[in-house]
């Protein structure tokens, strides 16, 4: 490919390749598509069959940084010390894009098109789309399309939307929420986006009332 793009570039596409619009993605996948794809920029020095982590973990951090657009959150998972065992939760390996990242996707993936990739993404986009297609068939939806003035769902209609128990943890209710936000980002369509958005925020809004 002529002209390649940054490394910091290319990370961010891959990571759209592997589903990273809807999923966090281990490093070392991300790792080893790119050397799939670009083996001459990721590769070890000596042993050039071999796909280099550490210049994707640069990479991947680069496109984390707010002076490149922020288009990545997570982290590299690193080997985990006696007390770092003991604590609970501990952040794993992964990456996701961000909405600058869908954003920036949607405007610079026609520049990879000459890998033959393209459809990769567009197959994820359908595979998104199939995952909305059982929220926009909910009674819930159909109720605040109609009318989102008097919209007011219970928390038990919402627990059966969302797919959790009504008495979840805060934290799972928040990740559904968030998850349901980066699906409709992940569509670019921006119509479709809002209207998810606004739905999403009537939802957490009366679940926090009735909790």
């Amino acid at each position: 490919m002529t002209d390649q793009p940054p490394n910091r570039a290319i990370v961010v596409y891959v990571l759209g390749l592997l589903g990273g619009a809807s999923k966090r993605v281990h490093t070392e996948d991300i790792a080893v598509k790119c050397h799939e794809l670009f083996p001459d920029a990721f590769s070890w020095t000596k042993y050039t069959g071999y796909p280099d982590k550490d210049i994707v973990r640069v990479a991947l951090t680069d496109a984390r940084k707010e002076k490149y657009g922020a288009l990545v959150n997570g982290r590299t998972g690193q080997k985990l010390g006696l007390a770092a065992k003991t604590r609970r939760n501990p952040l794993p390996d992964g990456w996701m894009l961000t909405q600058a990242g869908l954003d920036w996707l949607d405007r610079e993936a026609a520049r990879f098109e000459s890998l033959g990739q393209g459809h990769v993404l567009r197959s994820h986009r359908q595979k998104i789309l199939k995952q909305l297609k059982r929220v926009f068939d909910h009674v819930l939806w159909q109720c605040f399309k109609k009318d989102e003035a008097t919209f007011s769902p219970s928390i038990g209609e919402l627990a059966d939307l969302f797919r959790c128990r009504v008495d979840a943890d805060v934290g799972v209710w928040a990740a559904r929420f968030g998850d349901l936000k980066q699906k409709a980002g992940a569509v670019g369509d921006q119509s479709l986006k809002k209207s998810v958005e606004r739905f999403v925020e009537v939802c957490r809004c009366t679940y926090e009332r009735q909790r």
